[in-house]
């Protein structure tokens, strides 16, 4: 069945945003994963924040890469201890296919085959984090893979962005990162 966009309004847009957003509060066992997330992308943020000289090396891009290694055990047992692993369903999809992502990401970071930048573009905290948070409430939750599920995935990344660069601005540099 197609969808057309046309069917899609701006209410449907904005409920599905705040069904996303409140996600990890409507269904409490993803806490327990997404706190730790959310709080290492802002924690982590602050840092180079105040650090401007230091960047992404390729152990923090590993490391980075193999947050989602655990975000995707962790999907495995929520469908497991739910029975969602014997048949093929959009949850199990998910799983799989960030288990592949966190396998390659892991991989390629752990033996430099991409250009530096590309690599620590990819595998910088906030889009593993992000694409990590998107797959739990997906699969936490019964909100449907469709256009407003997307387009208010895409919103959400916008907003987080959006506090990162406000919590960049309110951080002060450190006296070390000074030139006078």
């Amino acid at each position: 069945m197609a969808i057309e966009v046309a069917d899609i309004s701006l209410m449907d847009i904005k409920d599905r945003f705040l069904e996303m957003l409140t996600a990890p509060v409507n269904h409490t066992e993803m806490l327990w994963i997404a706190i730790p997330l959310v709080l290492t992308v802002f924690l982590t943020e602050i840092y180079f924040s105040r650090y401007k000289q230091e960047e992404l090396g390729w152990n923090s891009a590993y490391g980075n890469a193999l947050v989602l290694i655990f975000v995707t055990v962790d999907i495995f047992r929520y469908l497991y201890n739910h029975n969602m692993i014997e048949t093929m369903n959009v949850k199990l999809a998910i799983g799989v296919a960030v288990g592949i992502m966190s396998i390659l990401l892991t991989m390629i970071n752990f033996l430099h085959i991409l250009p530096e930048q590309f690599a620590y573009g990819l595998s910088s905290k906030l889009p593993m984090n992000f694409l990590s948070y998107i797959a739990l409430i997906l699969v936490y939750s019964n909100i449907p893979v469709d256009l407003p599920t997307i387009v208010s995935a895409a919103g959400l990344l916008i907003l987080f962005s959006a506090i990162i660069i406000l919590l960049r601005s309110v951080i002060p540099t450190s006296i070390e990162n000074i030139d006078y």
